[in-house]
């Protein structure tokens, strides 16, 4: 089928651009979400997003999209090039505009659940998460893969998420993982980078989960945090010894949108892991 969507005119070039993807899903009579899903080998809820607007794809994205939908990609390379072209300039202008903060008048009096050891706070995340409704993000910035730890409160975390993740429901559910893997002059850490080519593996079939990749050169952790529906932030902290680890978490929606926004910032900028993957291994 030839790719051919009428230009689409707003000042929300996210919005446009996502015009132009549902008209082309118009054209190939309309497959649902997960039928592309499949078919592109993203998750369900990134087509969601791409097509409702919420996020700019990436060109592989787009290519993919296109493709699932029997047009052919380099029919849509000029416009996508034009698209992100309008897409970082209007960027660029909400940067300088700036971000307008929550309503939020007042002394802010927050609740905190404070978690003295590392079983103390995966336990309590874990038991979140199974109690999730629609939506689980979480970022990995550590210095060692997760199954380098000896916790089992770790490990049942870890797999609750993905458990959580592979149910059926009835209503749409989402995992976005940003994954932190550390690089020294431009060489990605050995370890880590073997325990994502395995996750990347473990997780490719479950369409409700998808992961990123942040490359980090700072020696050491990064702010880790849990983000589940919008109601609790986890936050852990990590450092020292391998198995240390404490946080907090905080149920509170100001709180939460602080973080949600942080988030989302980084999602949108990161390659997914199949992309990078490809990038620092393309012969494997």
């Amino acid at each position: 089928m030839a790719g051919g969507a009428t230009s689409a005119s707003g000042s929300d070039p996210v919005q446009a651009f996502a015009r132009q993807l549902r008209e082309l899903r118009l054209l190939c009579f309309e497959p649902t979400e997960e039928q592309l899903a499949r078919e592109m080998g993203y998750g369900r809820s990134t087509v969601s997003a791409i097509l409702n607007g919420r996020r700019f794809p990436s060109w592989p994205l787009t290519a993919a999209f296109v493709k699932a939908c029997g047009a052919k990609p380099e029919d849509w390379l000029d416009r996508y090039r034009e698209a992100k072209r309008k897409y970082d300039s209007w960027r660029r202008g909400a940067t300088e505009a700036g971000i307008p903060s929550p309503a939020v008048t007042g002394d802010a009096m927050l609740a905190a659940t404070w978690y003295r050891t590392n079983p103390e706070f995966y336990d309590a995340a874990a038991k979140q998460v199974r109690k999730a409704r629609s939506e689980i993000r979480v970022t990995y910035t550590r210095r060692f893969p997760p199954d380098q730890y000896r916790a089992k409160a770790s490990a049942d975390y870890f797999e609750a998420i993905l458990d959580w993740a592979r149910q059926d429901a009835e209503d749409e559910r989402s995992v976005r993982r940003i994954i932190g893997i550390p690089e020294l002059d431009g060489v990605p850490d050995r370890d880590v980078l073997a325990w994502a080519r395995e996750h990347r593996d473990k997780t490719i079939g479950i369409l409700n989960y998808e992961a990123s990749v942040l490359r980090w050169t700072a020696r050491a952790d990064g702010l880790n945090m849990a983000l589940v529906d919008d109601d609790v932030v986890f936050l852990a902290f990590s450092g020292g010894v391998r198995q240390k680890l404490n946080g907090f978490s905080v149920k509170d929606h100001t709180f939460m949108s602080y973080f949600s926004s942080y988030f989302e910032q980084l999602w949108t900028s990161l390659p997914s892991l199949g992309e990078y993957l490809d990038e620092v291994e393309p012969d494997s």
